[in-house]
């Protein structure tokens, strides 16, 4: 895992239940905000998600169209 996935896991994870908008975590992890077109944050997920699904924990990254991203708590 990159530091920039991991960077991104443990911000979702430490707001777990809380949807987080795109431009909150441009602003937490990369330090600045890529542009409404940018689809680094989607790459990064998707990165994410498949590292995860390999070590058996599914669907912990869920997607809220048109806001953002979060984890549920368990």
């Amino acid at each position: 895992m990159s530091k920039t996935e991991f960077d991104l896991l443990e911000l979702l994870v430490r707001n777990a239940g809380i949807v987080l908008d795109g431009t909150t975590i441009y602003q937490r992890i990369w330090g600045y905000e890529f542009g409404s077109e940018s689809k680094n944050i989607a790459v990064y997920i998707g990165c994410l998600r498949r590292k995860l699904e390999q070590a058996g924990a599914t669907d912990l990254i869920h997607t809220v169209r048109g806001v953002g991203y979060s984890v549920r708590p368990a």
